[in-house]
This record gives C-alpha cells, structure tokens and sequence, in this order.
C-alpha cells in the first residue's frame, strides 16, 4: 500500500512560483505624477517664454518664474524617482510582449529619465550664464534660483539652443511614452496603464475579486 505524499511537498508542487511585485511603489506613482505635472507646467511656460524677444519684460517675469520653479521642481522629483526606483524595481513587464516592444519600452524610459535631467540643467545653465539682465529668477517665490559657477554652458546662445531642442525631444518622447500605454490599455488590455493610474487599479482589483 503507498503511503500519503508528503502534504508539505504537494502543497510546493500546488502553489505557483513566487512572483516579483505586481504593481510599483506608492512612491513611484506619486513621483511620476507630480513629474508630470512639473514637466507640463515647465514646457507650457517654455513655449511662452521661447516667444519672447527678451526676458527682460517686467510684464513677462510671473511666467519665466514658474518655468524655471517647475523645471527645478522636476529635477528635484525625478531624483527622489530614481532613489525609490533603485530601492524598489518597475514591475517587470508582460510577457505577451514581443522583444522589440521591451526594447522599446525600456529605450523610452531611459530616454525620458535623461530628458527629466538634462532639460531643467540645460534651463539653468542659461540663467548661469552671462545675459538675460543677469537676473535670476524666483522658485515658487521662495528663494532665488542661485547661478552655476562655472556654467555648464558658459554660451547662453548655445545652453538656449540646446534646451529647446530637448525640450522638443521631450514632447515627443512624453507622446510615444503616453500612446504606448494607451495602445497597451485599449488593444492589449493589460495592467501596463493600471500600474501608473491608482483608479483604473482598484476597478482591476475589485473585477478580479469577484
């Protein structure tokens, strides 16, 4: 007569096998919000202040002063990202998705993680340069936004140039990015736009409970 299995070991061979987190920090999710809404508030004032002929218009200072505040703000942001991030990993991504859309996925992200950086240093390397009434502006009406000394773009033609081509790269990146979940969510339908947005999470969670 064969004796009963080991209930310990049918229990090992029953359950799947332990998995990563399925969805990102809180953190993660409040950091990717408040960038977001820096980085909009930063690009819409830069559309504005990319119009003017001078930065010297007392009129005009209330917008330069919130471009600059967002575009320190998102710098500040997209650094306490990376820590969380580093502390605890991006869910990894579904496994119905062919190589060149990871690929993709993960060039975009680095991509914008370097904009998020270079962007806003690019902006303060203008105002540390010579120029522009040598008046630094205000961030949030807290305290003086204080030069970089040396610049990193001692050239403040050449540090404007530079931030306005990567604020078009930026734009165009943050379109691939928000179209890619889009496609994921509506084609796919996958959890890729539920881990990022908490209300389509909780509606996921209560479905897959019932």
């Amino acid at each position: 007569m064969a004796s009963n299995p080991d209930p310990s070991t049918s229990a090992l061979r029953a359950d799947p096998a332990p998995q990563g987190p399925r969805w990102p920090a809180t953190l993660s999710v409040i950091f990717h919000w408040l960038a977001a809404v820096a980085m909009f508030g930063a690009l819409a004032g830069g559309v504005f202040v990319h119009r003017l002929s001078s930065c010297c218009d007392v009129g005009h200072w209330t917008v330069y002063n919130l471009h600059a505040s967002f575009g320190l703000a998102l710098l500040a942001l997209v650094v306490l990202r990376i820590l969380v991030r580093l502390l605890r990993p991006w869910p990894a991504l579904p496994e119905h998705m062919p190589v060149w859309q990871r690929l993709t996925a993960r060039a975009t992200h680095t991509a914008l993680y370097v904009l998020m950086v270079a962007l806003p240093l690019a902006g303060w390397s203008i105002v540390s340069a010579p120029g522009c009434c040598h008046l630094n502006p205000y961030v949030f009406d807290w305290f003086v936004l204080p030069s970089l000394d040396p610049a990193p773009i001692p050239n403040r033609a050449a540090a404007f140039s530079l931030h306005s081509v990567l604020a078009w790269m930026t734009m165009g990146v943050i379109a691939l990015h928000a179209s890619a979940a889009l496609f994921h969510h509506f084609v796919y339908r996958d959890d890729i736009l539920a881990r990022i947005v908490p209300a389509l999470r909780a509606w996921r969670s209560r479905r897959e409970q019932k």
